[in-house]
């Protein structure tokens, strides 16, 4: 695992522009600020908030060595959004070339279908990466569709920016500053990512939460980005629970919303409706938003919680009826819940 500390400067015309990285390794646009890392193995986090206080996220994450195929590498994140995977000749035709810094690399963009199983439906990938001497890179941006399709040009930017050496060199020395017999290659050395950087934490019971499932409630397991999911049968058909989790804000309140909405045909709701249109929950001592959305067939009730950098989604899905029918149930199961350290 290894830790690394940007400080922000500002420098000269381009103070109202851009936060420049220590050493200048890469220059970030106006609306992107640095959070957290969720996974020891990235380099940094930023928070890319829009207009409208919808937010996407993009990480760095240097795989020193890292020995595979274009298409194994997008067949990574297509696998994340239910998308099937692809050949090596369809991976070269479906990405475009980009440079990254003084590097020719490439870059991939993805969107999941609507009807994808999860909080990953409607959401959009893309993903940058270059096989460099100093290692391969990723660079990672998640958000909603609409929201990275107005912030791709930025990322586009950023990605020209990108000093790779200098990243290196940060990467060594605070390496070195932890311990100062530590080689200059990194943990995790030719390690393929397998999950989301920010997305969901293991599905182990040591690192969910604990909860109490009500009775009529059967488990159906996790699944891809699903960490827990449940079945409730009766009148009005079959509803399903899902618990998943995203890094960090997870594409904002009314942006996940709206995508809930499409699934059940039901237009957008705007700002200004979110006060009628949510409540607050409270589970484990934080507060969470519930939204109910009840479509002409089928309904979905969900409790957004943040706690601990990740967004938890939990939600019920189904016949509008048997939504309804679970509706007191679902409210009782979500207050039940209590974090472990563990669950991030």
């Amino acid at each position: 695992m290894f830790a690394l500390c940007i400080s922000s400067c500002k420098q000269g015309s381009q103070v109202e522009i851009y936060t420049v990285s220590k050493n200048e390794a890469y220059k970030l646009p106006a609306n992107w600020k640095q959070t957290q890392n969720t996974s020891a193995m990235r380099l940094a986090t930023f928070e890319v908030t829009g207009k409208n206080e919808e937010t996407a996220e993009v990480a760095i994450l240097p795989m020193p060595d890292l020995k595979v195929e274009d298409h194994e590498i997008v067949n990574l994140w297509r696998s994340q959004l239910k998308l099937s995977p692809i050949s090596k000749e369809e991976a070269n035709e479906s990405s475009e070339l980009i440079k990254i810094g003084q590097f020719d690399g490439r870059i991939f963009d993805l969107t999941a279908p609507e009807e994808t199983p999860g909080e990953m439906a409607g959401m959009r990938i893309i993903t940058a990466f270059v096989n460099s001497p100093v290692g391969t890179w990723f660079f990672k941006m998640t958000g909603a569709d609409q929201h990275l399709e107005t912030e791709r040009p930025a990322f586009t930017t950023f990605l020209g920016s990108v000093d790779l050496n200098k990243m290196q060199q940060e990467i060594t020395a605070a390496r070195q500053a932890a311990d100062p017999h530590a080689g200059v290659n990194m943990a995790n050395k030719g390690t393929m990512p397998t999950g989301p950087a920010g997305g969901p934490k293991s599905s182990s019971s040591n690192n969910l939460p604990k909860w109490q499932i009500p009775a009529g409630w059967t488990s159906s397991g996790p699944s891809s980005m699903i960490l827990a999911s449940f079945k409730a049968s009766g009148e009005g058909g079959e509803a399903k629970i899902t618990v998943s989790s995203l890094g960090g804000a997870a594409g904002g309140l009314l942006p996940n919303i709206n995508r809930w909405r499409r699934q059940v045909g039901l237009g957008p709701a705007d700002q200004s409706e979110l006060e009628s249109i949510t409540s607050a929950i409270t589970s484990s001592g934080v507060e969470g938003k519930l939204v109910s959305i009840p479509g002409a067939t089928q309904g979905i009730d969900a409790v957004i919680l943040p706690h601990n950098g990740q967004t938890w989604f939990f939600k019920v899905m189904g016949p509008a009826v048997a939504v309804q029918r679970e509706s007191e149930n679902f409210k009782t199961f979500v207050q039940s819940i209590q974090f472990n350290e563990n669950a991030r």
